[in-house]
């Protein structure tokens, strides 16, 4: 019969835990504790950036931590080295975080983000660095912490839902009310306290000769890669090789996504290969065998594939983050393929350190993501500024240098571009500190265009909108009233206003130039048509703030026409209207007010 640990047991493995992860255990509480202020004090913006800042500190120096507690762990070094370290350390990263921007942009999220993944795949091999290396035991290591892992979540999650149904019950049966963000702390307490102590209670040691780590595979591991995920992998591998074939026989270009889909099957491809690594050369494993030989020459076609793609984008739109990281994964890739295959005897645990190098080395300095796509858009930038001094800009370009204006304004600012404008942006600089893409643009006497706009649309279709009002006639300030019409919409003479004692009866008749208003048997033709056409501003593509307004006057009235919407097809300078919406106030001239 199962037993189950007694409340002192698991006091004592908690106790145990925090003596050998002291530093670890601060973190946790510490980015726990910020965690709560933020969630319980949301509104307070003066201190939210440094209570965000405080969570990512403790979350990265915990991983930091735990590698330097597996490292001197391993070493058998004294505590205060260990400790001196990982306060040093953790006080560069400290330093780091808090001197990024007071609000985190993309792009240090992204530093952020990477900076994560390296510390974590350093907790996967720190502990053999000090040591001799042994195949098994780092695979076993590995194994013991996924597993650890997948169960502090499990644990964590039953944990939760037992917990906030508890709460949900005890509100619902005795009407005791909990404070709003009571489901948000307790979310944060298990996840940050009791998932991590879990977690850290599990981590095993490299160094510990009374429980050595032994190679232990389980069955359903070895059900589960070998008739699931390896069958996919095998799958994914012959689409992409029969799409390579492809792309060969018909000299056409790969598409761009493809290059994700090759970076995923490589990456589940090499974990598949990590998975069946300590069984895949038995006898009784012939799939596997096979699979674990010949995964890493499959690759290679397909690192052809996955630089064709990422260099052919790369040539055209210079780099961003995005394409960046693509072809330096593209690289790790090759890297991680060509040491597979001529080493003889290769180690696994190169793949966690060539990643980990790679992700540091991503980070910051002239090689980084943050340095090279900087400067790839800039010296674009540049280029099409000297373009611009001898000739227009096609269609296609101006589309470019918008992409290139929006990707620099909107990671660094509009500072970045000054040195190669001319002083095109003083004057707008000095209205706006701050300003737009499409402002930035329109400095430079360009119009800005999306990544969605097509020369087709833009040559044949227009529209113009303004806004979206009711359909009925009202009495406004400065005018008597006012009423809306469209193409669609017309006004029998059952339609009337009173206004003094004296009632307006109100006809409309579409006519070829628009349509004939008629207000008490006055005919005043409207020329929507011609006023259209004659007009660009209907013309931005845009939703604007700017009206569009057309003044008419007759022998009794003085109308003005605000134009809400317009739409229609342009060839060449000829330009039809498909539909439109106005509004029209209509002021009562004195002479007819005094025939009353």
């Amino acid at each position: 019969m199962a037993k189950f640990p007694s409340l002192q047991s698991v006091f004592k493995a908690t106790a145990n835990t925090i003596y050998r992860f002291p530093l670890e255990t601060l973190a946790t509480f510490v980015g726990t504790i910020y965690s709560l202020i933020i969630i319980d004090e949301i509104s307070d913006s003066i201190n939210f950036p440094f209570n965000i800042k405080a969570v990512i500190c403790s979350s990265l120096c915990l991983v930091l931590f735990l590698s330097l507690s597996l490292y001197f762990e391993s070493k058998i070094t004294k505590a205060w080295v260990r400790f001196g370290t990982s306060i040093f350390l953790g006080g560069i990263i400290i330093a780091i975080v808090f001197n990024l921007s007071e609000e985190i942009t993309f792009i240090e999220w992204l530093q952020l983000f990477v900076l994560s993944i390296a510390l974590h795949l350093l907790v996967s091999f720190a502990g053999f660095i000090p040591k001799k290396y042994d195949q098994e035991e780092f695979w076993e290591f590995n194994k013991q912490l996924f597993i650890r892992i997948i169960t502090a979540g499990i644990y964590s999650s039953v944990l939760y839902v037992g917990l906030a149904l508890a709460i949900t019950a005890i509100t619902k049966l005795f009407n005791v009310e909990f404070y709003k963000e009571i489901y948000g702390d307790l979310f944060v307490i298990i996840s940050g306290v009791f998932n991590t102590i879990f977690f850290l209670a599990g981590v095993p040691k490299t160094n510990n000769t009374d429980l050595p780590l032994k190679l232990s595979y389980p069955k359903g591991l070895k059900n589960f890669t070998q008739f699931v995920l390896m069958p996919l992998i095998s799958l994914y591998l012959i689409i992409l090789l029969c799409y390579e074939a492809k792309i060969l026989i018909t000299l056409s270009l790969p598409i761009g996504w493809v290059s994700y889909l090759v970076l995923i099957f490589a990456i589940f491809g090499i974990l598949s290969f990590l998975l069946i690594h300590p069984i895949a050369k038995e006898t009784g494993n012939l799939w596997m065998r096979t699979f674990s030989r010949w995964f890493y020459f499959l690759l290679v076609p397909l690192l052809g594939l996955l630089f064709w793609a990422i260099l052919y984008r790369v040539n055209l739109y210079g780099f961003t983050h995005e394409r960046y990281y693509v072809l330096l994964l593209s690289i790790w890739l090759t890297v991680v393929v060509a040491y597979f295959i001529i080493n003889k005897q290769p180690k696994i645990k190169f793949i966690p350190i060539s990643m980990c190098l790679f992700g540091l080395l991503s980070i910051a300095g002239p090689q980084s993501a943050d340095s090279i796509s900087k400067n790839s858009q800039l010296s674009r930038f540049e280029n099409f500024m000297k373009v611009m001094q001898t000739k227009k800009l096609t269609f296609e370009q101006e589309k470019d240098l918008s992409s290139i204006v929006d990707f620099l304004e909107d990671n660094y600012g509009v500072n970045v571009l000054t040195p190669y404008t001319d002083d095109k942006l003083t004057a707008l600089l000095k209205k706006d500190k701050t300003p737009n893409s499409a402002q930035i643009m329109e400095a430079f006497g360009l119009k800005f265009r999306s990544d969605y706009e097509t020369n087709i649309n833009k040559d044949t279709n227009y529209y113009y909108s303004k806004s979206n009002n009711s359909n009925e006639i009202t009495i406004v300030n400065g005018y008597d009233f006012t009423f809306e019409m469209s193409n669609y919409s017309s006004i029998n003479d059952k339609e009337t206003v009173k206004i003094n004692n004296k009632t307006y009866a109100l006809k409309s008749v579409k006519k070829e130039y628009g349509f004939d208003l008629s207000i008490n048997k006055e005919v005043i033709p409207i020329k929507i048509y011609e006023f259209i056409k004659s007009n660009s501003a209907f013309e931005n593509n845009d939703n604007t703030d700017d009206s569009i307004t057309q003044k008419i006057q007759s022998n009794n009235y003085d109308l003005v026409i605000i134009y809400n919407s317009v739409n229609g097809v342009k060839k060449g300078s000829e330009k039809t209207i498909d539909s439109f919406e106005i509004k029209i106030l209509v002021k009562i001239k004195n002479e007819s007010i005094s025939n009353r």
